[in-house]
């Protein structure tokens, strides 16, 4: 770890950029792998710089710019990235297992594949950002902003979403077992297929969400604003849905109830 604890001088941070560009463009023929586990890179301005594949691993970046940074395969274990700015970054299949990430910026970004299990994502600006097959279980999402993000597939099992905005989000066959979605705006959201088993939507805002084929079982669901939702064919055996607003028993008919099902007290 020859940068552990160590902030590069902007010269060596130039020749390590360099040479890890030759590394990635040779196929690793040429060059060097980045190896910058543990460095300092605490607002660092590397806007647009080649870092795929390279080693920031318990590295510290607060504050640091890595707007269109290119970071497909990076490993960021444990890395410290409080407001870090990740716009319109490629974080595709990168290792962020364990990363702090609290009030980053993430908006436009894609993390396709990404492993951020169990990540800190606490009041994070994901807007518009991609993080389909993405692995956040049990990650730490309370507050974020997920406006418009794409999720479909992502495993979201027992994460924190207490709160967060998913307004218009993509959760196609997403799996949300166990998550606290407690207050969450899920307006518009597309859930089709999602698993919300046991899931806590407890005064969440499910206004025009689309909640066919979804699995709601045992759901808590009191007093969720569920106007105008779509249920056909959703799983709603053993759910809770007492005081429960904006649905009618129409709404019912098209989903799977049992006697389990909680409607009224």
């Amino acid at each position: 770890m020859k940068y552990a604890n160590v902030a590069p001088s902007p010269a060596q941070m130039r020749e390590i950029l360099g040479l890890h560009l030759q590394w990635v463009e040779s196929a690793a023929q040429e060059g060097e792998k980045a190896e910058l586990q543990g460095a300092n890179l605490n607002r660092a301005e590397l806007q647009g710089a080649c870092l795929r594949g390279a080693n920031l691993s318990e590295a510290t970046l607060s504050g640091a710019r890595l707007q269109e940074a290119d970071l497909r395969d990076a490993l960021l274990q444990r890395s410290k990235l409080y407001q870090a700015n990740f716009r319109n970054a490629n974080l595709d299949n990168a290792d962020l297992n364990g990363a702090s990430m609290q009030n980053a910026v993430l908006h436009g970004a894609t993390l396709q594949g990404a492993d951020l299990a169990p990540a800190d994502l606490e009041l994070a600006d994901l807007k518009t950002s991609n993080l389909s097959g993405a692995q956040l279980l049990e990650a730490n999402l309370r507050g974020a902003n997920f406006k418009d993000a794409v999720l479909i597939g992502a495993d979201l099992r027992r994460a924190k979403l207490k709160d967060a905005n998913l307004l218009n989000a993509d959760l196609k066959g997403a799996n949300l077992q166990g998550a606290d979605l407690r207050g969450a705006n899920l307006q518009s959201a597309k859930l089709q297929g999602a698993n919300l088993q046991s899931a806590k939507l407890q005064k969440a805002d499910l206004v025009q969400a689309n909640l066919s084929d979804a699995k709601l079982i045992k759901a808590r669901m009191q007093e969720t604003d569920l106007y105008k939702v779509d249920l056909e064919n959703a799983d709603l055996r053993g759910a809770d849905l007492r005081n429960a607003v904006g649905f009618t028993a129409k709404n019912l008919e098209v989903a799977i109830v049992d006697k389990k099902t909680k409607i009224r007290d």
